[in-house]
């Protein structure tokens, strides 16, 4: 059975892959200033105290100098600007510096991941009480991967892997069932093919799960699986059991979330699912306007590319920034 490291995933910044890390000894310029390192550069942009601002550039290493971002007093509207500037600082530490853009590209189209053991689930993923595996929204990782998307050229359409979220069958009339199935076969091959997309991350549930999976088999693609914990086919009719079984069987990489049933274990899957995708694609029925689908789009969709396959209109559309208050109709794929 497949497990939860797999060699295109990087799951902690250490080691060989250290500099990914923001202690890495790497110079940071960021508004006019030098730092020794981008923990330095960040730990700085928190404050618009002159005073702070030069204490903090003056640490003499990166763990003293994100003590003293800590004790700072924070820029107004912080929260709201942290991800823009981490991502003008990683960029400063990348782009200035061809080695470090060599070692960046070397790491292909992998996955990273900021795994860590601080419990930080903003920037990374750290173990929590109740997972099986590191959670987290990995923020910093998710920017690495967009610089390192810059640096290398690759198309903004080129996504490696695609998630999907979507209904399970009771929600999808019976009649619309079969369309459904084929436009998800259609788009895996268009995906392989125009898309550079090589991996199909699929939530491992009936009905969209399900047929994504082994739509992405037919196409030749590798499936991951994120399930949110044993037993999850337990109480499915012995064909969906022999379904899920057969998939997870095929799966190149498992994503256990939880050790037991619990209704965050669902939560924490849609986040790791679509959290670790460069596209998704979602089968909704937009009238539906509440439930585990709606939920996990507005949680962690926001300014990705989504593919919205609606089973009640037929139609399959793209927006290549996805916002929950955009009412533009979108175009279709």
């Amino acid at each position: 059975m497949a497990s939860y490291s797999h060699s295109s995933v990087v799951e902690e910044f250490r080691g060989s892959y250290f500099f990914l890390s923001n202690f890495s000894r790497h110079p940071v310029r960021w508004e006019g200033r030098r730092f020794p390192t981008a923990e330095h550069a960040f730990a700085a942009a928190k404050t618009t105290d002159p005073g702070w601002v030069e204490r903090i550039q003056a640490a003499p290493d990166p763990r003293s100098a994100k003590a003293l971002g800590r004790e700072c007093p924070l820029r107004p509207g912080w929260d709201d600007d942290r991800r823009r500037v981490m991502a003008e600082i990683v960029a400063s530490k990348f782009n200035h510096d061809g080695a470090l853009i060599e070692q960046l590209l070397g790491t292909g189209t992998r996955l990273l991941i900021e795994g860590n053991s601080w419990g930080d689930h903003f920037w990374g993923r750290s173990v929590q009480r109740g997972a099986r595996v590191p959670v987290g929204a990995n923020h910093l990782g998710r920017i690495l991967m967009q610089v390192r998307r810059g640096l290398s050229g690759r198309p903004d359409s080129a996504w490696t892997r695609v998630a999907l979220t979507g209904h399970r069958e009771h929600l999808i009339e019976p009649q619309d069932r079969a369309w459904v199935r084929g436009e998800l076969r259609r788009l895996a091959v268009k995906l392989r093919d125009q898309h550079h997309t090589e991996v199909a991350a699929s939530g491992l549930a009936t009905g969209s799960d399900q047929w994504w999976a082994a739509a992405a088999i037919d196409a030749g693609l590798d499936v991951w699986g994120y399930q949110p914990f044993p037993g999850q086919a337990a109480n499915w009719s012995p064909d969906q059991q022999v379904d899920h079984t057969n998939i997870v069987a095929a799966a190149a990489r498992l994503v256990l979330v939880s050790e037991q049933y619990d209704t965050c274990a669902f939560q924490l899957r849609n986040q790791l699912l679509l959290g670790d995708a460069d596209a998704i694609i979602a089968v909704h029925d937009r009238r539906i306007t509440q439930g585990g689908t709606v939920s996990a789009l507005r949680s962690y969709a926001q300014g990705m590319p989504v593919i919205t396959v609606d089973p009640a209109t037929r139609t399959t559309t793209l927006r290549t920034v996805y916002r929950t208050t955009d009412s533009a109709v979108p175009p279709t794929l």
